[in-house]
């Protein structure tokens, strides 16, 4: 074999073994006062999962409610008796500043601070199974925001999804009129329980909570064809070695 082919053979086989970094990925939002939803899955702690966003030293900077739904026409959302392919919708109630009850397994703080200029909203861990469909509340984000306000949704190379604020005023803490955002995401998962992460932050500080986090997509072994670049390129290598010995 030539040895130039075989060294090519061998630098690409290396490479392909270093992980590849992607760009953020930008989405056109979805406005969810449009969508039409089915009902909502029912879990331990009821259809939603309300919770306090919550900062470093234990203090309240709003309020999280979460719930996960399938699509339009369905009377009920139980996820081992749902047609492959089902479509999961994550909403997400974001609440600056002002924080209501909670469920019982999550604790409230003993006191609540105003949450000011919030500039971000994201999730803490991969959307497993995003289609790509992702947006929030139009009519609420322009009574928080203004008219010129918007967000921004970006998917980042770990698979998690950011909405940023753009333009705008600023999304405050309004005790007598709270400034509610409501936020989606879909996935062909639905949830393995509360166990995700989920954050708003500002310039100075952040808080999160807990809400649905879906189950991860079950992967096909990677570096299969690598493994057998290897095989060729080690094979082809003992072949050229034996060659040089005969002679």
């Amino acid at each position: 074999m030539n040895k130039n082919l075989f060294s090519i053979i061998t630098a690409f086989t290396l490479l392909s073994l270093f992980p590849h970094k992607a760009n953020a990925a930008s989405l056109i939002a979805t406005n969810f006062d449009n969508l039409s939803l089915g009902a909502a899955i029912v879990g331990p702690v009821g259809p939603f999962v309300e919770t306090s966003l919550i900062n470093a030293n234990n203090q309240g900077l709003g309020d999280l409610t979460s719930g996960v739904f399938c699509p339009a026409g369905f009377t009920s959302c139980v996820p081992p008796q749902n047609p492959e392919g089902t479509i999961y919708t994550y909403v997400h109630q974001v609440t600056p500043g002002v924080d209501f009850p909670n469920d019982a397994p999550f604790p409230l703080p003993q006191n609540t601070i105003p949450f000011n200029d919030v500039s971000q909203f994201s999730l803490g861990f991969n959307a497993s199974g995003f289609n790509d469909v992702a947006g929030y509340s139009f009519s609420q984000a322009e009574n928080a925001l203004g008219s010129d306000g918007k967000f921004n949704i970006e998917q980042l190379d770990d698979g998690k999804l950011v909405w940023t604020v753009s333009g705008g005023e600023g999304w405050d803490t309004n005790t007598s009129n709270p400034e509610t955002i409501t936020f989606f995401w879909q996935t062909t998962q639905p949830p393995s329980g509360p166990g995700g992460t989920y954050i708003a932050s500002n310039n100075n500080t952040s808080g999160s909570g807990a809400g649905p986090l879906p189950i991860p997509v079950q992967k096909v072994p990677e570096h299969n064809g690598i493994l057998g670049l290897l095989a060729v390129s080690t094979l082809l290598g003992t072949v050229t070695n034996l060659k040089r010995k005969k002679k």
